[in-house]
């Protein structure tokens, strides 16, 4: 099996977030089969493709939109 380019990866993350709203890194990883450290890691070239990612206080990761902060 090839591994997942950085992009490919990347996106991965952000839909499994966008299908688990609330759930912290350490499940996101366990569902995708990787290292939390990977998805931690991922965090900050998810916010350069604009796919925008809110961590709360406890850990649990949101999906938002750029529509959502033109909202508030």
């Amino acid at each position: 099996m090839s591994r997942l380019t950085n992009h490919d990866r990347a996106i991965k993350i952000y839909r499994t977030i966008k299908q688990n709203p609330g759930r912290k890194a350490g499940f996101i990883a366990r569902l995708l089969r990787l290292n939390r450290s990977e998805v931690t890691r991922s965090l900050p070239s998810l916010d350069e493709k604009g796919l925008l990612v809110y961590e709360d206080e406890k850990g649990g990761l949101y999906p938002f939109s750029q529509n959502d902060l033109q909202n508030s």
